[in-house]
């Protein structure tokens, strides 16, 4: 996965205007303030040139994990009849140029507090784009959207400003609420207390979890999409590979008359010569399968399966 040309060719442009003699410096001053400040309800862009290193260093992986699994809910039908998207924390622009190459006739509203992240987004974006300047934990929320989406934003708030803002978010709710964020035990555990407050508010959710109780012990989910780097992108993060896999996790929330999605690949394949096993999120709760050569068919589509594929 690659972001568009066109807006690469934009980022290569903006790399151009940065300061390169204080460029290792101030790489290496935002990646430690994501790494000790975030968690925190504290803004970590500080300066035009912050927000466009953001854009170099995060914008593929951001873009990669939501194009992708965007594209896979709507195939899977969890998300249906998405004719418009409120895109909260939107940063510098990943959600939009993905949910626009999705489907480019989609009503997208924006919502970003930082002032920096906005400015670098303006200058990204190929038409006139407005962006809602807005505080998600501060200010009044009115949005009227079938599909409100978080990515990466609610893991860096403090416990008390999450749960408040995720509450706010739910209320906004027309159809769909989709959170994700980073794919590790911390921010999985954080987002398995907001799958509680939902359901207390009479939400469910409908993926990828197939009941309201995870029943995973010592583990949890994460999701993977496979970016692959320019060569902007390998030197603002030092990478040696072509490509990179961004690990992630996610809940789509909707009201409790939606039914649960059902059998979902949680794990990558684990594949010998002859045989294959899968394991899954099932209504029945967590289940390891495993196909053999002699069920010819099944063991043919586990091999093709993919991490939170529906089987």
């Amino acid at each position: 996965m690659q972001l568009p040309a066109n807006l690469q060719i934009k980022i290569n442009e903006l790399y151009l205007s940065l300061n390169k003699k204080d460029l290792v410096t101030t790489q290496q001053n935002l990646t430690s303030k994501y790494k000790t400040s975030s968690g925190q309800s504290k803004s970590l862009i500080g300066s035009k040139q912050d927000s466009i290193l953001y854009a170099i260093s995060r914008m593929p992986a951001t873009y990669a994990v939501i194009f992708t699994l965007v594209s896979d809910l709507i195939k899977q039908g969890a998300l249906q009849n998405v004719r418009s998207v409120t895109d909260v924390g939107s940063g510098t622009g990943a959600g939009y140029f993905a949910l626009k190459e999705i489907d480019e006739t989609l009503d997208i509203k924006l919502v970003e507090k930082d002032k920096f992240m906005i400015e670098t987004f303006l200058k990204l974006a190929n038409e006139n784009v407005s962006v809602d300047k807005l505080d998600l934990i501060k200010d009044k929320l009115s949005f009227n959207s079938d599909l409100i989406m978080s990515s990466f934003v609610l893991s860096e708030m403090t416990e008390e400003d999450r749960i408040k803002t995720f509450k706010k978010l739910l209320n906004e709710t027309k159809k769909y609420l989709l959170l994700i964020d980073t794919g590790t035990p911390k921010t999985y555990e954080q987002m398995m207390k907001l799958k509680s407050v939902a359901y207390e508010q009479g939400y469910k959710v409908i993926a990828p979890c197939a009941g309201e109780k995870c029943l995973l012990k010592n583990d949890y989910c994460q999701f993977y999409a496979r970016v692959e780097r320019s060569a902007l992108h390998k030197l603002a993060k030092g990478g040696k590979l072509s490509y990179e896999d961004e690990k992630y996790f996610y809940l789509l929330f909707a009201k409790s008359n939606t039914q649960n999605s059902g059998k979902r690949v949680i794990r990558r394949p684990i594949i010998n010569s002859n045989e294959i096993k899968l394991k899954f999120c099932t209504n029945d709760g967590v289940e390891e399968t495993l196909f053999t050569k002699k069920d010819k068919e099944n063991f043919k589509r586990a091999r093709k399966a993919k991490i939170n594929e529906l089987f």
